[in-house]
């Protein structure tokens, strides 16, 4: 049997929580959720060492930034699916800018069919 792997899913709306925890629910992954970047840091300290997260980038008035720094302090290989639906404050293309600058392996714009996630998934935990 295959250790489950652990996600770490970071987004402040609980309603797409619940459907990217949906979506994922028919693989073998263990999910720890978020809201926030504070509770996200937190996570990282107390539940990590993760396989792979997804992170939106705008959670709330503040931006992932932090938490994608926190994630690269710690393994530079965790993989990162950024997700985002834009901001009134930034264009959506910067945002996927700064998302492939810090180094995030996908960007998926909100919102994507379920076929795109598991793609994006299992594409960043291949070995």
């Amino acid at each position: 049997m295959s250790k489950h792997k652990k996600i770490l899913l970071v987004d402040d709306d609980p309603d797409i929580r619940e459907l990217i925890s949906l979506f994922l629910a028919s693989e073998p992954y263990d999910i720890v959720e978020s809201s926030d970047v504070p509770a996200a840091l937190q996570s990282l300290s107390s539940h990590g060492p993760f396989d792979l997260v997804i992170l939106d980038f705008w959670l709330g008035q503040d931006h992932a930034v932090s938490v994608i720094d926190k994630i690269r302090s710690k393994d530079q290989s965790t993989p990162v699916i950024m997700i985002s639906g834009g901001n009134r404050r930034m264009d959506l293309e910067s945002t996927a800018a700064i998302s492939d600058i810090s180094g995030a392996v996908v960007f998926l714009q909100k919102p994507f069919q379920k076929a795109t996630l598991l793609d994006a998934v299992n594409s960043a935990l291949r070995p």
